[in-house]
């Protein structure tokens, strides 16, 4: 039908907890409004006709009332997916694209969230315009009353709960329950407004992770690389703590970050910036500066690409390897660190992540090590 009557009652089941009971009410409600935002218009009349005839090709179930997506018409869904995709409830897209994916990562991104508390977003739909964006929901607990509880994902089954409950994003923290030390070293990379509005920005942040990831490698240090699902990348490593100065481990990291920051910007500055680069910034040589770790004033720093620690603190929380992103639909999946450069986002779709999830798991193998011969460079004195 011209409404895609057919592909949106398809998609609205597809999207349902295998449990969940959903009427012709439920049903109505739901694709009345988007065919309505979508210029069309449908009577409950109509729609019941619809259910009818999908139900006698076999797409579709009746049981007492309640209307279910058979296994035919899951896979009728998938092929005309991509035909129509554009013109479908976004939010109900996402979700989908969560219930393939995440069964087919589990093994990769459940190491990133067990034993320790974990945030989700949850996506519906944007009640002006569920066609093109998302209303995201921010959860931090399990439960609220009659007191929190922290979110606990520990397996697989977990993770499907959460994922048929709409939730498409995990963001971790970085530390376990007890919150007394960070597990990673996370330097988040991002750029200022002024190069994100270039087409070349992304390239600056790609150039600067790499130079982190070097210098990282460098000091003996096994770093990982990542991209974060939307503009910026992420450089992570496990730091053994016992050899860091003693005190608050967590303004040591942020600490950690500032000066890596310094060092990066000392390199790049003796070493100079790729010709490609340098009308990006405030001189074309580069001399004011590529990089911060001024996390305040973002109109200070529009032309530079910011190492953000804001992370580094109790109860501070970091998108999961392998985790879709909220906004994008995009996987903040791993990148090989000998081909940063070349790392372009369109290999982050779900399904291509998916395809390669064990190769890429491969590249994410965060091992604890001496932070030694990083502190000696950085100017810092170690715990032993």
């Amino acid at each position: 039908m011209a409404d895609l009557l057919a592909e949106r009652i398809l998609l609205l089941l597809a999207i349902k907890a295998p449990d969940a009971k959903i009427d012709l009410g439920h049903i109505y409600e739901k694709v009345s409004r988007d065919v309505a935002c979508a210029g069309g218009e449908v009577s409950e009349g109509g729609l019941e006709l619809e259910l009818k005839r999908l139900e006698a090709e076999g797409l579709v179930e009746e049981r007492g009332g309640q209307y279910y997506i058979t296994e035919g018409g899951r896979s009728a869904l998938m092929s005309r997916l991509p035909s129509v995709s554009g013109k479908m409830n976004l939010s109900y897209r996402m979700v989908l694209a969560a219930k393939e994916y995440y069964p087919r990562v589990a093994d990769q991104i459940l190491p990133f969230l067990r034993g320790r508390p974990v945030s989700v977003v949850k996506v519906f739909s944007d009640e002006a315009d569920p066609l093109n964006k998302v209303k995201p929901l921010f959860v931090r607990y399990a439960r609220y009353k009659p007191k929190p509880k922290f979110i606990e994902i520990g397996d697989r089954r977990d993770l499907m709960e959460y994922v048929d409950d709409h939730a498409v994003d995990f963001v971790p923290y970085v530390h376990g329950f007890e919150a007394k030390e960070p597990d990673w070293l996370i330097i988040d990379l991002d750029a200022g407004e002024g190069l994100k509005s270039s087409a070349e920005g992304f390239l600056a942040v790609k150039f600067v992770a790499e130079k982190v990831y070097r210098l990282l490698e460098g000091c003996g240090i096994r770093p990982a690389v990542k991209f974060s699902g939307s503009r910026g990348m992420q450089v992570w490593a496990s730091l053994d703590n016992s050899g860091m100065p003693k005190g608050d481990l967590f303004a040591h990291y942020r600490r950690l970050v500032q000066l890596i920051q310094k060092k990066v910007e000392e390199d790049i500055a003796r070493e100079g910036v790729p010709e490609g680069l340098r009308g990006l910034f405030g001189k074309p040589d580069g001399s004011e500066g590529l990089t911060t770790a001024k996390v305040a004033g973002k109109e200070e720093r529009t032309k530079k690409v910011l190492l953000d620690w804001s992370s580094m603190k109790p109860m501070g929380d970091v998108r999961a390897p392998f985790s879709m992103h909220y906004k994008t639909g995009l996987v903040s999946c791993p990148v090989d660190p000998n081909r940063i450069m070349q790392f372009d986002p369109s290999g982050a779709a779900p399904d291509k992540v998916a395809e390669k999830a064990e190769t890429l798991g491969r590249l994410f193998l965060l091992e604890k090590s001496s932070a030694a011969e990083l502190l000696r460079q950085l100017g810092l004195e170690g715990g032993n």
